[in-house]
């Protein structure tokens, strides 16, 4: 039994299977402990030192892409981090720590808020210091934020597509992946999404694909929230056993 445990945190997660990690907000333990989207600083700080202690390999979006196409050969223990929403929290409180490791990471922004400096995004002089980091991804998050399941089709590209066009005139940069807000979509917002020229695109928990066939424009991530204060609960996150519960899960569900 302890054998098996020391192989499973030695060993996983194993080769080709790479939990893409989804952090919105970081922000001090009082906020932490009222809002489930938000991770305090220290335990953020505790996650990214167990990651780097214990050997995890923390890998860019392009290299993702590079092992979802065959194109690269995956060695095992790949993890992969994500922001969504683009709030100036990342700049404060989570980017000092991963600095530290300059681990690769991918920020999904909002281009509207972005121009509007709403909502607490950070604004276009913000990202363009971060971006000048070569381990820092960014990538769309859409332009207003919406449930793209509910829009026509018009609408959809026009969040989609018109985000990538603003986003990389703003940057001066290609926009290659995607997350949808809230991880809402369906068969026809996947369409769409390819149609736009994204390469990847993903959503957020595995509920999302009741209706839609998991494929290169609607990849599930690990939601880290507050829940994953816990060095175990987020071993089992980064691990694969809790993806590959949850699918077990999904799958006796009937989808």
């Amino acid at each position: 039994m302890v054998a098996a445990a020391v192989s499973a945190f030695v060993f996983l997660p194993l080769p080709g299977q790479i939990p893409v990690l989804m952090y919105h907000f970081i922000d001090t333990p009082e906020r932490a402990a009222s809002e489930k989207n938000v991770v305090s600083r220290k335990s953020f700080a505790r996650q990214m030192a167990f990651l780097h202690r214990f050997g995890y390999h923390v890998i860019s979006m392009d290299d993702y892409y590079a092992i979802k196409t065959g194109r690269k050969k995956p060695r095992g223990r790949e993890i992969m981090i994500t922001f969504d929403d683009g709030n100036y929290t990342f700049a404060d409180q989570a980017y000092p720590e991963m600095a530290k490791y300059q681990f690769p990471v991918t920020l999904f922004v909002i281009s509207q808020n972005i121009k509007d400096k709403s909502y607490g995004s950070m604004d276009e002089q913000t990202l363009k210091k971060l971006h000048s980091n070569s381990w820092i991804t960014l990538g769309s998050h859409s332009r207003t934020h919406p449930l793209l399941s509910q829009l026509s089709d018009d609408a959809v590209r026009q969040e989609l597509l018109g985000s990538k066009r603003e986003l990389e005139d703003l940057f001066n940069t290609p926009f290659w992946y995607l997350a949808y807000p809230s991880g809402n979509m369906d068969e026809r917002v996947t369409r769409i999404a390819e149609e736009s020229g994204y390469r990847l695109a993903f959503t957020t928990s595995l509920k999302h694909l009741k209706d839609v066939q998991e494929n290169f424009y609607s990849i599930p991530r690990v939601k880290i929230s507050r829940t994953s204060d816990c060095p175990i609960a987020f071993w089992g996150q980064i691990s694969g056993i809790y993806q590959a519960f949850k699918r077990l899960s999904h799958t006796f569900s009937g989808r």
